[in-house]
Parts: structure tokens; sequence; C-alpha cells
């Protein structure tokens, strides 16, 4: 009874995410290890879906209308809502996350400069896979696949998805722990992990984190010790992850001993636990810069958009 009132007295955080995915799977392994009590405070963990709220994903909307008080986003989102005068920060870096390029297997989608001509799914217009796809194009092959390959927005992940199983499209930018559930399918292969191209676009350099956990300045400022304990949880959870193949399986759902799980968790590893160093936020301007479309916006990495203290 004194456990559970001192744990019902910490502050409490409210996180919404997708449910499937590696910002909801670190959030699991949180409460399944007690990193949140262990840490200072209770986190309130709400799943949803990958629906899009009129022109933000779902969990980005309530952040921004005050109904929860983190998420994951990547830098771009970040940079476009700071830009809009939105007082969000990166409290903690957790991974490389981009997805790859998915196509059926008699295709003759094989590579990025096959991609004239065809019709690509994406989950939107300004999603990061998209955006690096279009870059790399540009600078590799001489064109933009905006202009010459039909782009299709399916507005979430899981219609992207059954557009491609239906025959939809020619090509699909799904989220990377859909791949290897659509390769071990059968009827399709993945032509580029955007992972990879990432590594050595324009040329090669070494990983850099690209997703957060993002929160208001406000709880920043507010609530300093809350937010980062939060951080300290972050990295001690994507830790055991990566060395407890067990607590992955049971915190992603993912059973063990398939082609599939094992394809899955080799790309978990690939993106998740880089450490964080100051220089790295120097990469992501320059990402930023080369992956800007032609006539579009440039956004800058301003100061106050990562929180240096929790940045661990």
């Amino acid at each position: 009874m004194l456990r559970d009132a001192q744990h019902d007295a910490l502050p409490v955080l409210r996180a919404a995410f997708e449910a499937t995915g590696s910002g909801a799977w670190l959030m699991r392994a949180i409460t399944a290890c007690g990193l949140d009590h262990a840490n200072g405070y209770r986190l309130e963990l709400q799943l949803g879906d990958d629906r899009m709220r009129g022109k933000r994903q779902a969990t980005e909307a309530r952040l921004i209308d005050g109904e929860v008080d983190v998420i994951d986003t990547d830098w771009l989102s970040l940079l476009r809502h700071r830009a809009a005068g939105l007082p969000l920060v990166a409290a903690a870096p957790y991974g490389v996350i981009f997805g790859g390029l998915v196509a059926p297997r008699g295709s003759s989608l094989r590579g990025l400069a096959d991609l004239p001509g065809k019709r690509i799914g994406v989950v939107h217009a300004e999603d990061k896979n998209w955006l690096l796809l279009r870059a790399a194009c540009r600078r590799r092959h001489g064109f933009d696949p905006a202009e010459v390959s039909d782009c299709v927005a399916a507005g979430s992940k899981t219609v992207l998805r059954e557009a491609l199983r239906g025959g939809e499209l020619d090509g699909a930018l799904t989220y990377w722990h859909q791949v290897p559930a659509l390769v071990a399918e059968g009827g399709f292969r993945e032509v580029c992990d955007l992972v990879e191209l990432l590594a050595s676009f324009p040329s090669r350099r070494p990983p850099v984190p690209t997703s957060f956990f993002v929160l208001h300045e406000a709880l920043l400022s507010s609530a300093p010790d809350l937010a980062q304990g939060f951080a300290r949880s972050v990295r001690d959870a994507a830790a055991r992850l990566r060395t407890d193949a067990g607590l992955w399986s049971r915190v992603s759902g993912t059973p063990a001993g398939t082609w599939s799980s094992a394809a899955l968790r080799r790309k978990w590893l690939a993106r998740v636990g880089l450490p964080w160093v100051p220089e790295m936020a120097e990469r992501l301007q320059e990402l930023a810069d080369l992956m800007a479309p032609p006539g579009g916006p440039r956004h800058e990495l301003s100061a106050g958009s990562l929180a240096a203290g929790l940045l661990l």
C-alpha cells in the first residue's frame, strides 16, 4: 500500500504514440521495467492509430492541443512546427528512423533510376522518406520523382500498405517496421532501405538520430526534473532493448524464431540507441538543407530546438 501511494504521488507524464513502431516499444519497455518510477515520474501511455488529424499526425495534434505532454517525431517536423511559432523542443533522441521503398516482386522497379513513370505511394507529401528519396534522385540521377513519377498520398501508413497489397501502386515508401512482414508475405521486395541511402547522402557519413521525443518548452521550464527523468528512462530502455532480445520481443509483440522477426530486430538495432554528440546538430541541418524541395522553405535548426541538457 505504501509503495502504491508513493507511485501515485509521482508526477504524471502523458505520452501519445501510435500503437506500432519503435516509439511505442520504448515506452512499453519503460513501463515494463519500472524505469519511469525509478526516474521519479509515472508514464501514462496512450496508444492510437496512424490517422491524420487535419494536416497533422494525430499524435502531433494532441501535443499541440495540450492533450498530452510528449510524443515522437522527426527533426524536420519539429523544425516546421517551430517555424510556425509552436514552442516545441526535442527532449531526447532515439534513432535514425526512416522506412524503405518496397515494390511487388515482379515489378520493374529495381532501383532509384527506375522511378520515372511509376506510381509511388507515400504517407504524405512532407514525409521525410519522400523528401530524402527526391533529394537523392536529384543529386544522383538528375530527376525529381515529384515531377516524373505519380505520387499518391495515402494519409496513413496502414492505408498505404493496403494500397500496395491491393496492386494500386508500383512501389511504396512504407514505414521501416512494415517492411519485413511485407517481404515475408512473398509478394514484395525491398528496393531500398532509406537508412542505408541516408548514410551515403550526399557522401558517406556516420549515422545521426533523426527522430526525437518532443515536448512543450513550457514543460521543460516548469518541470526540468521530470523532463530529465524521462530522458534518462528513454536512454535506459533503449540500452535494455538492445541487449535483451526477450524484452524486445515482448514489447514489440513479435514472436521470436521467424525470419521476419529476426529481420525486424536487425532493422531496429540499426536504427535505435545511437549516442548523441553535439556535432550531430550540424549534420541534421545539412540534411534539412539537402532535403528541402526546390522552391520550398528552408528551415533552420535554431537555438532551443534541441534541449542540450537532455540529449544524453
